[in-house]
């Protein structure tokens, strides 16, 4: 039976060993199917080139991560945690799941990894056509240019939404903004719904807010809601490990092609 993987299933395994438990806070919501004003695309944009600019100089970026997975087949979210690893050039992002069991998801362009080391199996998929990875490393890269090439603007909230609109933050002051994106393309609409990216915005003084990435969110063609939420972020630190890990001799490596 072909595989019909693709990045969009990128913590999938990780998910698939994770236990059921309530999260402790939901993805800020977002409408299906928002009425977007030219007014919420521009701050949306402003948003994604505020993260971009932040992100110029972050050539690593090491964080915690925690991974909420909410799916009908499953009456509570799957939950799992570990540290995560992004490198900008060449792109990969690593996670190393601590909780509820250890495996190793590595994922470059091409290539998607699952490292169980408790199984001694590794399996390698090789990736075709459009998928998640693209618009995973431009999230958490700030590369505001490819996301707005390869997505829709399709809704935006600053804090909390009132009669009036949403809110704006006062200077010094800390609210959660989230950008809702949809695929232009149908090739990847076909395995990827929407992406939603979650900012921490601080106003300042000089009109020139500050934005942190928080998490990005994903949601897969069944319908699956996965959120990948970033803690104790560190840029370009001088421990970074390295996006490569050790595999024992006695290990099963499975290669996969999967499919269209």
């Amino acid at each position: 039976m072909m595989l019909q993987l693709s990045a969009i299933c990128l913590l999938g395994c990780l998910a698939a060993n994770a236990v059921a438990q309530k999260p402790q806070g939901e993805p800020l919501p977002l409408p299906a199917k928002p009425a977007i004003t030219s007014e919420q695309r521009a701050q949306a944009i402003e948003l994604l080139r505020g993260h971009a600019k932040a992100s110029k100089s972050v050539k690593v970026l090491v964080a915690d991560y925690v991974q909420t997975r909410t799916t009908a087949l499953s009456k509570k979210p799957l939950r799992s945690a570990g540290s995560f690893l992004f490198r900008r050039k060449p792109a990969c992002v690593v996670f190393r799941a601590k909780k509820p069991r250890t495996s190793i998801v590595r994922l470059t362009k091409g290539l998607y990894e699952v490292f169980r080391p408790q199984r001694k199996r590794l399996e390698r998929f090789t990736l075709q056509g459009p998928d998640l990875s693209q618009g995973l490393f431009a999230a958490v890269g700030g590369d505001a240019d490819r996301l707005l090439r390869d997505f829709d603007v399709a809704g935006c909230l600053v804090g909390e939404v009132t009669a009036e609109g949403p809110e704006t933050p006062a200077a010094g002051r800390s609210v959660t903004a989230a950008v809702r994106l949809v695929p232009k393309s149908s090739a990847m609409r076909e395995r990827l719904r929407e992406l939603v990216v979650k900012f921490a915005v601080i106003a300042n003084a000089q009109d020139n807010p500050d934005v942190t990435l928080r998490s990005v969110a994903y949601r897969d063609h069944t319908g699956d809601l996965v959120e990948i939420e970033l803690r104790n972020v560190r840029s370009n630190p001088k421990d970074a490990p390295s996006v490569a890990f050790d595999v024992p001799k006695d290990t099963r490596v499975i290669e996969h092609r999967t499919g269209r």
